[in-house]
């Protein structure tokens, strides 16, 4: 039992065992690499032969991908425990923090996105493996240190990258001393200029390959290795040529061997390709991945069966320099014969917005999806058996796309059982879940935070959720807590504010009136639509709402409601433009559009309080000689998602009034309103509070709804069957909490009492 005055909270960085993340943890990735976890025993590859997948794991930002790789890590390459270090040949690479730190451009004409990878790569791989030994690199340092050479006279920057990359290729020197640099390593090995003469750049290049291939070996291995290596290299080489010339691979097999003299010189060739540029340079990286995949095949690990694969974790390759070197690996992959490919085992995170149909508003965006032909499972199909074959050519054929899946209801209800004498509203679990739609940060830190008050104040109920305080004493609201970390707290008040629009042109309207400033150099709006598409959470430019992702808009809207964001604007003020310049468009409009605007019209004034307005427009709409059910029960649908405005006691009153205890009321009020009225009048506030995220919906409600929208069936001139399918459908879609179904084809179906849906 866990002591209430203190329980034991989860910390950032650990994956509960809630999460549902062991059928990748424990079963595939053992499968792939070879060996188990928690022991030094090798597993049987029955799986994967000698094709591997990208392991490609994919979601929004809280959903464990970093969390995932860190549990990886301290697996197969720990700091402490029984075996220190790593187990398997390992590299792990942050593309966002690599790209972060280093600088490309044409202004450094020997460094890319693709050789900073590789250097990392190479220096990371290399390190020992206890009972292994270590792999080797000589094709990919060579053709790297031919690159990275070179550079021209006063740019310091350049100078900069050949010491940096130059050390670390060459490895730690022997003996204490300066930090090594390129002239230290390979001034020897220039040419003796005359006195007092420059050396020729254009020499460098050739000068570290010499050096490299006259330090690496033993002196009697030293020929046979350096000629194996430059021979590597021309045969790349020729079969390029042969397929630019439209010859079968193999031809012209029997190249003219490289004399000793010229091998430091063939190599450095990459040189003067590489600084070239463009296409030429694109060429040269090819070559150094095609290097980089032989060393790995071709290193003592090279025997599938009988040595543990070598293991690259790759974080944030959504980045340009994750793009740019899985592009690389995955180009190269294709290209080469299945027994010819590399026995890498590359598991990489990628951002992506939500992927799962039961929560994403949107569909995927498939024409901007970097691995059209990738294949994609769940992540509870791959515990035994991922059944991943290559299905095609496409270079992405080669990726295996697991979607991290959101949290059930049951992972949320054991992360609040870690105190028994805690004590709160039963419903909290569901709010929770309804609230974050499974996001695993989310759902941890709200669990967190209601555990702790539960514990040290009481009861706790689901209307506070979003009230409480961050479980780490200082007074910070956990929701602030979340967004900080979700979107950061830059642009907290312009994103709040945002929050309520509907689309680009309703978020427009909000800057013009109350946000003068710019962000990242754009209107404030163009600015925040764009920090939220490179972050996934919007879909672009024509995404509706403007913000897509549900439970960041949730808290965003909560933040707004509550007074802390928003730079101080109010509420209600912000809805009446909004709803204002929604009026204004639907004018401008006819058909399903007007409807559209209309809607959102009505949604703005129901989130500003101003309910009894939007009931007489249902009204006006539903006894319409012409009126559609279809489109009056879409309005209906859209206007009920509205969020409730501030204050406590709209839980209250929106239930009695849902529940018909305020009928008397409203007669009192308006005494010439009808039955239908009245049960428009339940009908939306029955709906609007099932849709909150924190109000339970009891099973009084539910049936309201359902006795409403049978009555208004009767009614209707001829929506009869749309509202008499609804009336069974919607009832049962609420008390399960998923969405409200609405299908045209409706219009001609008799109204059904059981049965599948």
């Amino acid at each position: 039992m866990i002591d209430p005055a203190g329980p034991a909270l989860v910390p950032e960085g650990q994956i509960p065992e809630a999460y549902a993340r062991q059928p990748l943890l424990r079963q595939l990735v053992p499968r792939l690499v070879g060996l188990e976890r928690d022991q030094h025993r090798r597993r049987p590859r029955q799986e994967f032969a000698e094709d591997l997948p990208v392991l490609l794991l994919s979601g929004r930002h809280g959903t464990g991908k970093s969390a995932l790789l860190d549990d990886l890590q301290s697996a197969y390459a720990p700091d402490a425990g029984p075996w220190p270090g790593p187990r398997v040949p390992f590299a792990r690479i942050n593309c966002a923090a690599l790209e972060e730190r280093v600088r490309v451009g044409p202004e450094i004409s020997n460094n890319s996105h693709a050789v900073e990878v590789l250097v990392e790569l190479v220096t990371q791989l290399s390190r020992p493996v206890a009972g292994f030994g270590r792999l080797r690199f000589p094709r990919t340092t060579a053709g790297l240190l031919a690159v990275v050479s070179a550079r021209r006279p006063g740019n310091d920057d350049e100078l900069r990258v050949a010491d940096r990359h130059a050390t670390a290729l060459m490895g730690p020197p022997s003996v204490e001393g300066p930090p090594s640099t390129w002239d230290s390593l390979f001034r020897p090995a220039l040419p003796v200029p005359p006195d007092g003469v420059t050396p020729d750049p254009a020499a460098f290049p050739e000068a570290a390959v010499r050096t490299y291939l006259g330090r690496q070996y033993r002196w009697r291995s030293r020929r046979l290795a350096s000629r194996q290596l430059v021979g590597w290299y021309e045969s790349y080489r020729r079969e390029a040529d042969n397929r630019l010339r439209g010859l079968p691979p193999g031809a012209d097999a029997h190249a003219r061997p490289v004399p000793a003299a010229e091998r430091a010189g063939a190599v450095a060739r990459l040189c003067r390709e590489f600084h070239q540029g463009r296409g030429f340079r694109r060429g040269v990286e090819r070559m150094l991945m095609a290097a980089f995949l032989a060393d790995v095949r071709y290193g003592p690990f090279r025997r599938a069966n009988r040595a543990p694969r070598p293991l690259l974790l790759l974080d944030n390759v959504h980045t340009d320099i994750g793009r740019d070197f899985l592009e690389l690996l995955l180009e190269q992959r294709a290209r080469l014969s299945r027994d010819a490919r590399d026995q890498l085992v590359v598991i990489a995170t990628e951002l992506r917005g939500d992927d799962n149909p039961a929560t994403r508003d949107d569909a995927p965006d498939e024409d901007n999806d970097p691995y059209p032909e990738a294949t994609y499972r769940s992540l509870h199909e791959v515990g035994t058996n991922s059944r991943w074959t290559r299905s095609g050519s496409a270079p992405s054929a080669g990726v295996l796309v697991l979607p991290l899946p959101p949290l059930d209801t049951e992972h949320v209800e054991r992360m609040l059982k870690r105190d028994e004498q805690a004590s709160f509203d039963p419903y909290i679990a569901t709010a929770v879940h309804d609230l974050t739609r499974g996001h695993p940060m989310g759902a941890r830190r709200l669990c967190d935070a209601v555990v702790r008050k539960a514990g040290t104040e009481g009861w706790v109920t689901a209307e506070e959720l979003l009230d409480l305080t961050h479980p780490d004493g200082v007074g910070e609201s956990v929701i602030w807590r979340l967004l900080n970390t979700l979107v950061g707290s830059e642009n907290h008040d312009e994103l709040c504010l945002f929050s309520l629009a509907w689309d680009r042109e309703a978020a427009e309207q909000l800057a013009e009136r109350w946000v003068p400033r710019r962000i990242d150099g754009l209107p404030a709006a163009d600015g925040a639509a764009a920090q939220l598409e490179r972050e996934r959470w919007s879909r672009g430019t024509g995404s509706r709402p403007f913000i897509t992702d549900r439970f960041l808009r949730a808290l965003l809207v909560h933040q707004m409601r509550s007074g802390r964001g928003g730079s101080g604007v109010d509420w209600f003020s912000a809805h009446a433009l909004l709803a204002e310049h929604h009026r204004q468009r639907a004018e401008g409009r006819s058909g399903q559009a007007e409807l559209a605007e209309r809607s959102r019209f009505l949604w703005h004034r129901l989130a500003g309080g101003e309910a009894r307005e939007v009931v007489d427009w249902l009204h006006a709409e539903f006894l319409r000689d012409d009126g559609d059910a279809v489109d009056w029960l879409h309005i209906l649908r859209t206007v009920a998602h509205a969020p409730r405005p501030p204050g406590d006691v709209w839980f209250e009153q929106c239930q009695e009034v849902g529940k018909g205890r305020r009928d008397r009321l409203q007669l009192q009020a308006d005494p010439e309103v009808g039955l239908e009225k009245q049960a428009v009048n339940r009908l939306l506030h029955a709906l609007w509070y099932a849709a909150d995220e924190l109000a339970e919906a009891d099973r009084t409600l539910v049936d309201r709804i359902g006795q409403d929208l049978s009555f208004l069936s009767a009614q209707h001139l001829t929506g009869r069957a749309v509202l008499a399918q609804a009336a069974i459908r919607w009832p049962r879609a609420v008390k399960d909490g998923e969405d409200w179904p609405l299908e045209r084809h409706w219009q001609g179906d008799q109204p059904r009492t059981g049965g599948a849906r």
